[in-house]
C-alpha cells in the first residue's frame, strides 16, 4: 500500500512549551537545565506531510518561547486545515491544555501521535478537543488518514488510526481503532524537516556549537531491558549511505555543525557503524562532531576507533547501577568489569564519556545506591545522569508494577489527571528518600574539586560556562528536594 496524496492540504505541527511534573524520571533543576531539543517525531511527521504533497508550517512554542496567543496569531496566518501534535504520557496534561486552548479558538480538527497512542488510544480520545490519532507509525497512516478525511472516504479501511464515531464518548460514542499499518522501509523515509526549523535554537547542556540537532538510524532495539519500551519494537536500521545522505543535507544545507544520535543503542551492528564512520569520512563530514548512546556491551575498539577517527566525541553509556544483582534484574546482560574496561577503552580513544544511572530500581536499597554512586566517581567519567526510576506504560517493569498493585496508573491519569505517585515496584523507598538520593548523586559527582577544575579546562564557550553555573547554583540551593519540594506539579 501507498501514501495518499494530500496535494496542498495545509497542516500545522505545534510542539508545545512544556515543564517539569510528577512521575518523569529527572529531578526539576535538571529538567530546567538540560537543553532545549527539536521534536524528532514531528520533523519526521513534516517530511512525510511534505512527501506527501502538504504545505506544513512548524511551531516550535517551546524552543521559541512563544505564548499561546503568539503561536495562535501563527496559526491565523497559515489557516491550517489540520494542527498535528505529539504525545507523551507523562507530560500528556500539559499538551492537552494547550490543544484545549487552540481548539477553542480556531475549531480545526486535531491529529495526535507519538508511541503513547500505541498504548492508551482509547483513553486519548475520550479527550474531545482530539479528533483522530496515529497509533502507530505515520509514513503510511497519516497520509492516508488525511486523505480519507479531505476525500470522504470510509475511514475503517485506513490502517493504523484511531477515531470517534457517533459523537463524544460522554454522550455515547464509541472510540474505533483500527489494525495497524505495515512498518516501513526505514530507507524510504523522509528525512526530518529541519528547513522548518531556526535550527540556532537547539542546543544540550554540553553541546559545543549551535546549529545543534538530534538524529536516529534505527528504530527499536533487540534487547529487553526492563525499563524501556523499545525492546518490544523489532530492531530496524538504516543503511551507512541513507545515514551520511541526511549528515551531509544537515551539514551543506543547514549548516548542522554538532548532532546527537538517539537511537537507543548506536552500535548494536558494529559493521554497520563502522560503514557509516568510513562514510562520513569519504564524504569529508569529519568536522561535524556528533555523539551516540550504546551499551557497554555491543562496543569495542575497533568501533570506537572509527567513531572517533568520524568525529564522534561523546559516548552515553546505558550502566544504571552499581549493583551486580540489580543489573540482572533490570535484564542488562554486563558486568562491573566490563563497564570499567569499555569506559576506560573510551577515554583512552579520546572521546568524553557520559553514564546513565538510575536510583529507585528494584531492591534498591541506600547501600545498593551508595554502590552505583561509587561506581560513578570510580569510573572518572566525564559526565553522568542520575534518574528516578518511574515505571512507564509497555514496559516489562510497568508490568510488574500492575501485577504487584492491580492499578494502571498511566491508563487513571490519561482518563483523568490525578496527583498519584506512580509506585516503584519492588523498592520500598520512598519518593522523598529517592530525590534525596538522586540529588545528592549528583552532588557527589560534578562538584568534587576534580570535576571542577575538569570541565572548566573543557570548556570552549562562554554560553556553556555560563548553563553549568547557573545549573550549579541552582542545584545548590535547593537543599531539600522531597515530594512535596520538587515543583514537578500536574498541569491540567
Amino acid at each position: 500500500m501507498h501514501a495518499g496524496r494530500v496535494d496542498g492540504l495545509k497542516v500545522a505541527l505545534v510542539y508545545p512549551p512544556y515543564g517539569p511534573v510528577k512521575n518523569e524520571p529527572g529531578i526539576k533543576t535538571v529538567k530546567e537545565n538540560y537543553g532545549i531539543f527539536p521534536s524528532l517525531s514531528l520533523l519526521y511527521v513534516a517530511g512525510i506531510l511534505e512527501d506527501a504533497g502538504a504545505e506544513v508550517v512548524f511551531i516550535d512554542a517551546h524552543a521559541e518561547g512563544l505564548t499561546l496567543d503568539e503561536t495562535l496569531a501563527r496559526l491565523r496566518a497559515f489557516g491550517p486545515a489540520y494542527i498535528g501534535y505529539t504525545i507523551t504520557t507523562y507530560l500528556f496534561f500539559q499538551t492537552l491544555d494547550w490543544i484545549k486552548a487552540i481548539k477553542a479558538a480556531m475549531p480545526v480538527p486535531t491529529i495526535v501521535g507519538g508511541v503513547h497512542l500505541s498504548i492508551y488510544p482509547k483513553e486519548t480520545l475520550t479527550h474531545d478537543a482530539i479528533d483522530y490519532a496515529v497509533t502507530n507509525e505515520a509514513e503510511y497512516s497519516l497520509p492516508n488518514l488525511l486523505f480519507a478525511l479531505t476525500n470522504g472516504r470510509d475511514l475503517s479501511a485506513v490502517k493504523g488510526i484511531a477515531y470517534r464515531e457517533g459523537g463524544p464518548v460522554s454522550e455515547g460514542g464509541r472510540v474505533v481503532v483500527t489494525p495497524n499499518e505495515k512498518t516501513c522501509d526505514v530507507d524510504q523515509v523522509a528525512f526530518p524537516a529541519r528547513h522548518l526549523l531556526d535550527n540556532t535554537l537547539y542546543y544540550s547542556f554540553i553541546s559545543k556549537y549551535k546549529n545543534f540537532t538530534c538524529f536516529i538510524t534505527s528504530r527499536g532495539c533487540p534487547y529487553k531491558c526492563i525499563f524501556c519500551e523499545q525492546g518490544s519494537k523489532a530492531f530496524r536500521a538504516r543503511s551507512p549511505a541513507n545515514v551520511v545522505d541526511e549528515l551531509e543535507l544537515c551539514r551543506h544545507e543547514f549548516g548542522i555543525r554538532e548532532l546527537d544520535f538517539f537511537d537507543s543503542s548506536f552500535t548494536i551492528r558494529k559493521d554497520r557503524v563502522i560503514a557509516i564512520c568510513e562514510e562520513i569520512n569519504r564524504r569529508g563530514l569529519n568536522d561535524i562532531i556528533w555523539s551516540a548512546r550504546t551499551r557497554v556491551d555491543c562496543i569495542n575498539r575497533d568501533v570506537l576507533s572509527a567513531m572517533r577517527r568520524a568525529g564522534c566525541t561523546r559516548i552515553y553509556y546505558g550502566i544504571e547501577s552499581g549493583n551486580r544483582e540489580i543489573l540482572k534484574v533490570l535484564k542488562k546482560s554486563t558486568s562491573l568489569d566490563l563497564i570499567k574496561r569499555v569506559v576506560r577503552e573510551t577515554r583512552e580513544e579520546g572521546i568524553d564519556t557520559f553514564g546513565y544511572f538510575m536510583v529507585g530500581n528494584p531492591y534498591e536499597t541506600p547501600a545498593t545506591i551508595r554502590q552505583t554512586i561509587r561506581l560513578a566517581l570510580d569510573l572518572d567519567l566525564d559526565y553522568a545522569q542520575f534518574s528516578k526510576v518511574t515505571p512507564m506504560p509497555a514496559t516489562e517493569m510497568y508490568t510488574m508494577l500492575l501485577e504487584e498493585t492491580g492499578r494502571d496508573y498511566w491508563r487513571e491519569f490519561v482518563l483523568n489527571p490525578h496527583d498519584d505517585l506512580v509506585p516503584r515496584p519492588r523498592c520500598d523507598m520512598t519518593d522523598a528518600e529517592i530525590q534525596r538520593w538522586t540529588r545528592l548523586a549528583y552532588l557527589r559527582f560534578y562538584y568534587r574539586p576534580k570535576m571542577v577544575r575538569h570541565h572548566l579546562r573543557k570548556m570552549k564557550s562562554v554560553d556553556e560556562l555560563r548553563r553549568s553555573a547557573e545549573t550549579a547554583l541552582q542545584m545548590l540551593r535547593d537543599r531539600e528536594l522531597g515530594e512535596d519540594a520538587t515543583g514537578m506539579e500536574i498541569v491540567g
